[in-house]
């Protein structure tokens, strides 16, 4: 947004630059940058050219004879449009432009004394297609910038986007009366009454008042296409915007002025004399004032007249009804346009304007009937033309007026103020917000429309903050109660399982908890329902994560891309699960973990083998025994998890209860990451463990006694797993037996067909004395014993 000192000293008392520079700061509005226009130009006069001709060694150059008020001169000119009768802003010999000199200097031969500028060069705009032709009633001799009011300063300032009511000359003027006191003033506009002729020869239509509720036009008839005058000239050119005749100029001058987009129709081009505000039809076409066609899908607004589009509203205008240089009656367009619909449609057609951006943030639909009269009125003054009595007011869907209290108490205890709501009543009337004390010390505070980011008692008591100013809050430090707050227990295991998961080697992802449901269905055995978002950026952010895999799967490959082929990577954060109806989400903590590559860093003395299976396994085992939990957690193979590959994949269950999954990635959703590499990932609702698993691990003292290791081989059915069998050798004597694990499966010569051998290491060792050899063998007779009762086990000769 780009705002001009001297557009803004029409309608409020301003200091100095700087002043002004630091006000609008603590309003609100950063300055991002800012420049004077013409303030370092001296010298610089109105010539008046009187013959041109072509220079006799060059192509392109000119030989310009000017008059300078005394005499006359010889300048050089490589402009194409110099001729003969103009006024130029000439930089004669001595006179000065950004701190240069001018010199007389020869130019192929013949001297040029000075330069004849664009309004480039004198630091207007960016237009340096040509020479500023200056305005014939000038004098020449004279300085530019006695004979024009060049001299200005403009702010380029950040808007947020919750403050439309910012994008405008008036909008500003009214902070910086806020601000300082002063009084804001703007121009009073006399209003037609709404019908009246204009009814006779124009019809409204609106056929989707949801995507635009208020409509408003008037006729100005007799016009004359003209240059705009200067003042008007250099006003829209200190904010960026290129003058093109006096009725489009009137348009973008409101539209900065006020904040209203207006757009002006060729009336005769108006066909059957009638609007239709409208829904688009799939595939229609309509082509834009920027002569591009644009295809439409079905979901933009037209503004069409009896027979076809004329519009896309709230965007742009097209090229069949637009103002030119034979157009005598306008019919002005002011509307209010709905901020979502405008948003989807100049992103869906990649086009944004001046109106779009701000129809998109929301404008004042108050405020349309101003900008539409005084666009009326600037073009019957400056057009010569008549407006025709009345004007059209199609208001279906009337804006109410919003009222929220704000409490004073409540005012000083966030802002640790002690205003008095007088005080507080007088800040928010600063800024147009009219107040009435129904309670004591309770204002009840009428909302204007132009102020669309205000609908909470919260946002009241941000503007008496801003108001009232900042720096004079004081800083105050919160209570404290004198002892450290109790961290709950899913924080402490949260940060206990990043840093076991960093002390294993992997590396910590760190993500945003959005994604799209194409990257969450390739982890779905089943469609899922997903939580989510009303407004989303894009498809790929529009559901919130249910599981941390297509994060981690993202991740490795983009470690991939980058030759970065071995990868440890885990992830800890919150996932969203649809609960089934209106109320919150479920939100449990999961930790996800991805490996690929080497098991070994590559080095001369290391293997070269990949990780597997075991790898993420161990990684698991070791998570939960650090945890303190690891006899509580089972392993069962699992076939149907569409993430994993069946046979190489297992559930995690603890205590009974089903808590994540872990296994070798399946190679049709590798394919859909771009994984070449095999890869092997776990998740686990680490919410399951909380209040079970101990925050650091405790110690338990070793035995003083000599330990022995006992291998037995079974014989057992095909089918049978390992997993209960060692927590059936484990829970025979748990005292005793410290650790259990295997280290043969063997099937062949000796072994039945649809059996299988396992050999368990069982180590045993007692706290309160050495084992005998009875003591131990009487052991592993109970243990045989027992696998033989549950699952038919036989001791392997």
């Amino acid at each position: 947004m780009i705002i001009s000192m001297n557009w803004l000293r029409d309608y409020v008392e301003v200091g100095d630059v700087d002043e002004l520079a630091k006000l609008l700061t603590n309003a609100g509005m950063e300055v991002e940058a800012e420049r004077s226009i013409c303030g370092d130009v001296e010298g610089v006069i109105v010539g008046e050219v009187l013959s041109v001709k072509k220079h006799p060694d060059s192509d392109h150059l000119s030989v310009c004879v000017a008059h300078d008020g005394n005499a006359e001169r010889t300048v050089v000119c490589g402009a194409p449009n110099v001729a003969a009768g103009q006024k130029v802003a000439w930089a004669v010999p001595g006179s000065k432009i950004g701190g240069h000199k001018i010199s007389s200097k020869k130019l192929r031969g013949i001297e040029s004394q000075g330069m004849i500028l664009s309004k480039m060069e004198l630091g207007i705009n960016e237009d340096h297609s040509g020479i500023w032709v200056l305005p014939s009633d000038l004098d020449r001799g004279q300085l530019i910038t006695d004979a024009l009011p060049l001299a200005d300063h403009v702010f380029e300032i950040d808007i947020t986007a919750n403050r439309p009511d910012l994008l405008s000359v008036f909008g500003v003027a009214r902070e910086v009366a806020a601000a300082t006191g002063a009084s804001f003033h703007k121009p009073e506009i006399q209003f037609e009454p709404v019908g009246g002729a204009v009814d006779a020869k124009m019809s409204v239509r609106i056929d989707e008042p949801e995507w635009c509720p208020r409509y408003t036009g008037i006729i100005v008839n007799d016009l004359n296409i003209l240059p705009s005058p200067i003042w008007m000239e250099l006003r829209l050119n200190a904010v960026g915007q290129r003058e093109i005749n006096n009725i489009v100029d009137i348009s973008n001058y409101v539209l900065h002025e006020c904040g209203q987009p207006l757009h002006a129709f060729d009336y005769e081009f108006l066909a059957k004399s009638a609007v239709i505000v409208r829904r688009s039809a799939p595939g229609e076409i309509i082509v834009t004032l920027d002569d591009q066609e644009r295809k439409l899908s079905g979901e933009e607004l037209l503004i069409c007249d009896g027979e076809k589009p004329v519009a896309l509203a709230g965007v742009m205008g097209g090229q069949n009804s637009l103002v030119t240089s034979d157009t005598k009656n306008v019919f002005i367009e002011s509307a209010f346009f709905q901020p979502a619909n405008i948003r989807r449609t100049s992103k869906r057609i990649g086009l944004s304007s001046e109106s779009s951006y701000r129809f998109e943030r929301g404008i004042d639909i108050e405020g349309v009937v101003y900008g539409l009269h005084r666009a009326a009125r600037l073009m019957a003054e400056l057009g010569h033309g008549k407006v025709l009595p009345g004007y059209i007011d199609e208001y279906p869907r009337r804006h109410e007026a919003l009222h929220v209290d704000v409490r004073t108490n409540r005012v000083n205890w966030i802002l640790g103020t002690e205003l008095l709501t007088p005080a507080v009543a007088g800040l928010l009337e600063s800024i147009e917000l009219s107040c009435e004390e129904k309670q004591k010390d309770v204002l009840t505070v009428e909302i204007p429309a132009f102020r669309v980011d205000i609908d909470r008692e919260i946002d009241l008591i941000e503007e008496v903050s801003r108001l009232h100013g900042l720096d004079k809050i004081t800083a105050t430090l919160p209570a404290s109660t004198g002892s450290a707050p109790i961290p709950k227990p899913l924080a402490i295991l949260t940060e206990r399982t990043k840093d076991i998961m960093v002390g294993m080697g992997f590396g910590e992802m760190i993500s945003i908890g959005m994604t799209s449901p194409d990257s969450l269905d390739l982890f779905q055995s089943e469609p899922a329902r997903y939580v989510t978002l009303r407004n989303p950026l894009t498809v790929e952010m529009s559901v919130l994560k249910n599981t941390l895999l297509p994060g981690l799967c993202r991740a490795l490959s983009m470690n991939l891309a980058h030759q970065a082929e071995d990868a440890a990577l885990f992830e800890v954060r919150r996932v969203y699960h649809c609960t089934g109806d209106d109320s919150l989400p479920d939100e449990p903590t999961h930790c996800a973990a991805i490996l690929c590559g080497r098991r070994e860093p590559a080095n001369w003395s290391n293997s070269n083998d990949s990780v597997d299976f075991w790898d993420i396994k161990g990684a698991v085992e070791e998570l939960f025994r650090s945890l303190g939990v690891s006899g509580l957690v089972k392993y069962t193979p699992c076939d149907s998890n569409p993430a994993y590959i069946p046979g190489s994949a297992a559930v995690i269950e603890f205590d009974g209860a089903p808590i994540g999954g872990m296994g070798r990635l399946a190679p049709g959703l590798m394919e859909k990451f771009e994984i070449e590499k095999d890869a092997y990932a776990f998740e686990i609702d680490i919410s399951a463990l909380s209040g079970r698993a101990m925050a650091d691990p405790a110690f338990s003292p070793w035995s003083k006694f000599p330990g022995v290791v006992r291998d037995l081989a079974v014989v057992v059915d095909e089918a049978q797993a390992a997993q209960p069998m060692i927590d059936a050798i484990y829970g025979y004597n748990r005292e005793l037996i410290r650790a259990v694990s295997i280290f043969d499966v063997y099937r062949g010569k000796g072994i039945d067909v649809h059996k299988k051998s396992i050999a368990f290491s069982v180590r045993i060792q007692s706290n309160e004395g050495t084992m005998t050899l009875k003591r131990i063998n009487d052991l592993m007779k109970g243990v045989m014993e027992s696998l033989e009762s549950k699952f038919a086990a036989k001791l392997r000769n």
